[in-house]
């Protein structure tokens, strides 16, 4: 069943069009990707679906009875809410009914007997049921539990969305999306401003929300590799559709494109062909057949031929050879150690990189990335630790706010100075990789936007490499096709890499090992270094996983001697004092059960009763009355199953 019905959506500025006709459907429970370059249109097209802007021509129809959010770039938030209120706001339905059985208390109260008091109570009876039905005891619970998923501490949930940063804001946008559970969702860019584990359980949420229909923009390209279904490629206008994620969808693109450009070249050669003949016969016997044959010749370009295939700018490559290489050993880092206060963000961090080596740097939001490069280029000091370049290092630092561009220079001029002896035409061909072209290329670099001065600090870069380079979040700012450049630039970069990026595809075509650093306090921060792309640190994680709970399985069997473990489980509180008083509220069975079962009944009750804590903040729970009511009827079974356990251990242990 279809959720959303485009038809014929036409769409112009000023007479430059941006939409041309675009077509489109999107089934229930289908998550589609909307990909194209930079101003392509993909956020027009979003907002007129969500009917905040009317097209020129066409229309959008959604499902009758289905519910929308949509998740803009610009979050429309109240300034004036704190941020637990703002997305409280999304269950306000069973607030009203909270409120209705407040009145109801009240009239009962005010009745203490008689046909109003009777009535009172069966109303009171019948909204405390439906409140929960609705999963109203566990509100509060599915907002905190979101909240903190997507990385917000217990006391910023007070503060005003106008203390919020923008980041921030556009996380609470999502969290009432998700927490609304819509039967239709449109997505402009929701991964912005996540680190790696939110993006990680947010592609899971997503993939469990089995029933949505989805539209989501993004230029993150693992993401669409782990929830897409479907994408849509709009460019010059019009739209392509291709099966599959979005490494389905780069295969499918290649081959029409290769079947497209042998299509052309046999047309080309059939047009020149016809065109020979209409030549040499235009006069004498046969120019009748050659005016036949120039008719069909005009009604077949006009009408069947197909067009020549677009240069692809994402195979055009940038040599980025090195004119003057290091010394074999680039780097030797010994005891590196850097604080702020009690948070510590590199901790004792030791490792050498030879020459070539391309390393990728990861972790969560505020672990130190970029203070690393910070400290590696000089521009900030380290606590303790030494810092050893090898011979012949010759530096460059792209760094997020590009200090090292002339604000008075134009973009041209900006480029020609990284390589002075490269013609205009081929400086232009260059910025087009990066998106300027006309009167772009001319405009000062004083009033560019920020997106604008990264890609031009980009193009400088990989104009003039030096032979080692640190890149802080490389691909912000940059469309899929720009990325492709930079990646296939840096294929044929034989110096050594540094960089820090959240954009696990970029991760994985151009690293050959993974540092993942973990902040921590009072000197427990940690790191490790992992061979390989990001998806090799991925399973390099859950192989470590497996083997941490092979041996936590191994540990809780027996001791040495072979004798059960009278250890209490990790989360058991200890043991209180006259537990034979207590031996009346636990049943008979537990009784029977020998200490290191009882142990391993614990344990199992608390990892139910995670799975049912995790299962509050999912939407596709949330959003069905039925099986929300069912997980919090196991999880409150499951409390009081874990407080009879517990006590028949604290029996057990002091017999």
């Amino acid at each position: 069943m279809a959720v959303l019905t485009v038809e014929n959506i036409e769409k112009a500025y000023s007479g430059r069009v941006v939409l041309d006709g675009i077509s489109l459907q999107v089934q229930k429970g289908e998550r589609v990707g909307l990909v194209g370059p930079n101003g392509a249109g993909k956020t027009t097209l979003m907002k007129i679906i969500a009917g905040l802007e009317e097209p020129d021509h066409g229309s959008v129809a959604i499902a009758r009875s289905a519910d929308m959010s949509y998740v803009s770039q610009q979050p429309r938030l109240d300034p004036q809410q704190t941020l637990r209120h703002q997305v409280e706001l999304v269950f306000e339905h069973l607030r009203r009914i909270e409120r209705d059985m407040e009145a109801a208390a009240e009239q009962l109260a005010h009745h203490a007997s008689g046909p109003e008091h009777d009535a009172a109570l069966e109303r009171f009876d019948t909204l405390q049921t439906h409140f929960q039905h609705m999963g109203g005891w566990d509100m509060q619970r599915r907002v905190d539990t979101v909240l903190h998923q997507l990385g917000f501490k217990d006391a910023e949930m007070d503060l005003n969305i106008s203390a919020l940063s923008g980041g921030q804001k556009s996380r609470a946008q999502l969290a009432c999306m998700l927490l609304e559970s819509p039967d239709l969702l449109l997505l402009d860019e929701p991964t912005n401003h996540l680190d790696m584990p939110m993006l990680a359980w947010l592609e899971q949420t997503i993939n469990d929300m089995t029933d949505a229909a989805m539209l989501i923009i993004s230029h993150d390209r693992y993401f669409l590799d782990s929830v897409a279904t479907r994408i849509i490629d709009l460019r010059h206008h019009q739209i392509e559709e291709y099966s599959g994620n979005y490494s389905a969808y780069m295969a499918q693109r290649a081959e029409r494109r290769l079947a497209q450009a042998r299509v052309y070249d046999q047309q080309q050669a059939y047009i020149a062909k016809q065109e020979e003949y209409i030549r040499r016969f235009s006069a004498g016997q046969r120019a009748r057949q050659a005016r036949g044959r120039k008719t069909l010749l005009e009604r077949f370009k006009t009408e069947t031929a197909v067009s020549a295939v677009r240069n692809d700018k994402s195979r055009m490559i940038l040599n980025l050879e090195v004119q003057k290489h290091s010394g074999q050993e680039v780097l030797r880092l010994e005891g590196l150690c850097k604080a702020y206060g009690p948070r510590v963000l590199l901790n004792n961090l030791e490792f050498n990189l030879p020459r070539g080596t391309r390393l990728g740097v990861v972790g969560p939001n505020g672990s130190g990335k970029s203070t690393l490069l910070n400290i590696l280029a000089g521009l900030a000091p380290a606590d303790s630790g030494e810092i050893h370049w090898g011979h012949a290092v010759s530096l460059q630092y792209f760094r997020q706010e590009h200090q090292d561009l002339t604000p008075d220079n134009t973009v041209m001029q900006e480029l020609h100075a990284a390589r002075p002896m490269a013609s205009p035409q081929d400086i232009r061909d260059i910025a087009a990789l990066f998106v300027f072209s006309g009167d772009t290329i001319e405009k000062t670099i004083g009033t560019l936007s920020g997106g604008e001065k990264s890609r031009v600090a980009m193009a400088k870069l990989l104009l003039k490499p030096g032979n080692t380079i640190l890149l802080d979040e490389p691909t912000n700012h940059l469309d899929m096709d720009t990325c492709q450049v930079v990646e296939s630039a840096l294929e044929s970069f034989d110096g050594t890499l540094i960089v820090v990026s959240h954009d696990r595809y970029f991760l994985d075509a151009v690293c050959d090992q993974i540092l993942a650093v973990q902040p921590g306090e009072n000197g427990r921060a940690g790191w490790e270094l992992v061979k390989g792309g990001y998806s090799d640190y991925l399973n390099h994680l859950e192989d470590k996983k497996k083997r941490l709970a092979q041996e936590s399985r191994k540990a809780a069997r027996v001791d040495k001697r072979g004798e059960p473990r009278r250890q209490p489980a990790k989360n058991a509180a200890p043991p209180k004092p006259h537990a034979a008083s207590r031996a009346h509220a636990v049943s008979p069975a537990l009784q029977r059960l020998s200490i290191a079962d009882i142990e391993k009944l614990i344990a199992r009750h608390e990892s139910d009763l995670r799975d049912c804590e995790q299962s509050f903040a999912d939407p596709a729970v949330a959003g069905q009355p039925a099986r929300l009511k069912a997980v919090n009827e196991k999880y409150e079974r499951l409390k009081v199953e874990l407080a009879q356990a517990m006590a028949a251990w604290e029996i057990k242990s002091e017999e």
